[in-house]
């Protein structure tokens, strides 16, 4: 991690009342599925799983695709800390990559996924892995927000791209919290629904029109309130040492365009839950936990229509965010996703 003068947890304060700010809805997102994860969201990923891992866990050095997959697990990792004697289990599992790289680091793993695709592919990517490895993890078919395994049995939990496709938060939150220990971690991904007001797109028109607007404008100035200096001179720093990068990644989106991207927001029919840091943390404290930190995954340097226009050139772009940004008040202005961690009371 880059070295700084105050971390974002510290200078967001998770700011507001210990329940955090009250939306018009009345909850944390927009859309209501059906108990659990929806019927549809689970025959979505069984149907199209391998099409979204290939997008979120792009190849190559200059990807024409976020690797969102990929830097979401970084940021939970970094606060989960798997290591020998450390359990974790995974929410929500997806194919395995958080399994699999926490098993790497030597701690024993659950992952759970309630559609079999997604299981079937955790298992392969399990198969491939050294065998004193792959027998740290465990793959289950199931519901994340009743698993069924033991109380208490758990120093840590993800909840990787889960929450969106819930009806509500409480379930899993809670279901989280009675597999931690005492001072266990929890890392939640989400949908940042404060950056509808900067992505100036179909979202942004929905907030205008709504009533939450200023609820979320004042959330987001508060954020941005507390940037600091180094900030922007971490960003300065990351854009000179990307350059070469850069210019690679514009020779290659003029040389070969790259095919049309899959589009996981297209592909799956229903809207999916967003979130702002303060409406998750007051969910996660109903729950039992209590907030240690919020990192921003996915930047947007520029407005999003623009990125089809030199997608490696952007990508690059935001990884560079990313690096310098990714921990600072400034994420919550630019990131599609932000990671919570909380620890358990």
């Amino acid at each position: 991690m880059r070295s700084r003068a105050r971390p974002l947890a510290s200078r967001i304060a998770f700011r507001g009342t210990p329940t955090g700010p009250v939306y018009h809805d009345g909850s944390a997102g927009r859309t209501r599925y059906g108990s659990a994860v929806s019927t549809g969201a689970a025959e979505y990923f069984d149907r199209l799983g391998q099409d979204w891992l290939g997008k979120a866990y792009p190849g190559g050095s200059l990807p024409a695709a976020y690797p969102l997959g990929e830097r979401r697990i970084r940021a939970a990792l970094e606060a989960l800390e798997p290591g020998p004697g450390r359990d974790l289990v995974d929410l929500g599992c997806g194919g395995g990559q958080l399994c699999a790289h926490a098993a790497v680091l030597g701690s024993k793993v659950v992952g759970v996924d309630v559609a079999p695709a997604m299981v079937d592919a955790a298992q392969s990517l399990r198969e491939t892995l050294d065998e004193e490895v792959a027998a740290r993890i465990e793959l289950r078919r199931g519901d994340a927000e009743g698993t069924g395994l033991p109380d208490a049995s758990f120093d840590a939990a993800a909840a990787l791209g889960l929450i969106e496709y819930l009806e509500a938060d409480e379930r899993l939150l809670r279901e989280a919290r009675r597999l931690l220990r005492p001072d266990g971690v929890l890392a939640v991904s989400c949908r940042n629904r404060l950056f509808n007001l900067a992505s100036l797109n179909a979202y942004t028109e929905a907030e205008l029109a709504g009533d939450d607007a200023p609820t979320l404008l004042a959330e987001l100035r508060a954020a941005l309130a507390v940037v600091a200096p180094d900030d922007l001179r971490a960003l300065a720093r990351e854009l000179a040492t990307a350059a070469d990068e850069l210019e690679a990644a514009a020779a290659a989106d003029e040389d070969e365009p790259p095919a049309e991207l899959f589009d996981h927001g297209k592909a799956f029919s229903s809207e999916r839950r967003q979130h702002t840091p303060a409406q998750l943390e007051r969910a996660a404290r109903d729950a039992g936990f209590e907030p240690v930190s919020v990192v921003g995954v996915h930047p947007h340097p520029l407005p999003p229509a623009l990125e089809h226009l030199a997608p490696r050139v952007y990508n690059r772009l935001a990884l560079a965010w990313e690096h310098a940004l990714g921990d600072s008040p400034l994420a919550l202005a630019s990131c599609t996703t932000f990671v919570s961690v909380f620890r358990a009371c």
